[in-house]
């Protein structure tokens, strides 16, 4: 049975813009050990979902054209590599237009769950910043975190990581290591 893993894209698939937003692919830089990482997962049954929040798009930084080029340029180079990548929900609105699909609101992970059908208790979300954890823990993900030095950054108050990695390939290996399909099921709050 295939099995499912959350994926956040900037900060843990490509190099966040400092200060701004990939805008074109020419400025999409995949982090060390990501192709690695989803090939793995791909050899051991376990499909990527990617979850974004892509503000650029609300604030007119870049089109919904330019980030579909940036999505099949990468998802491109991701399967050319052996990963997979069952499917890409972005939340392209700004902070203060309050809707319920941006992280840390978990509308995009349900979005996800209606289609693939994973059990959240049961999929991981890997992602880099105190939104992709709050993210999960409101749909009753665990989360595990991408931090470059292995340990949360100061900042990073509760909810907690479960585990914290330098790299996708690391996560990878991790969860391929450790399955959730026997842990018991436990409703996640909100869930539709």
């Amino acid at each position: 049975m295939e099995r499912f893993v959350l994926v956040d894209r900037d900060g843990v698939i490509n190099r966040r813009m400092v200060g701004g937003y990939v805008t074109a692919w020419e400025e999409f830089q995949f982090l060390p050990g990501v192709l690695e990482g989803l090939a793995l997962l791909a050899r051991h049954d376990v499909s990527a979902i990617v979850i974004s929040n892509q503000a650029g798009v609300g604030k007119g930084l870049l089109t919904p054209a330019a980030l579909e080029i940036i999505t099949q340029s990468f998802l491109r180079e991701v399967h050319q590599r052996g990963g997979r990548i069952r499917g890409v929900y972005y939340c392209p609105h700004r902070p203060e237009d309050a809707c319920d699909c941006r992280k840390p609101k978990p509308g995009l992970i349900f979005q996800a769950q209606r289609r693939h059908g994973f059990r959240l208790h049961q999929t991981y979300l890997i992602g880099d910043s105190p939104t992709d954890l709050a993210a999960a823990q409101a749909a009753g993900c665990p989360a595990l975190l991408i931090a470059e030095n292995s340990a949360p950054p100061a900042s990073l108050s509760p909810p907690a990581a479960q585990n914290v990695f330098t790299s996708l390939a690391e996560a990878a290996r991790f969860v391929i290591a450790h399955p959730l399909d026997a842990q018991p099921l436990t409703p996640a709050p909100g869930s539709p």
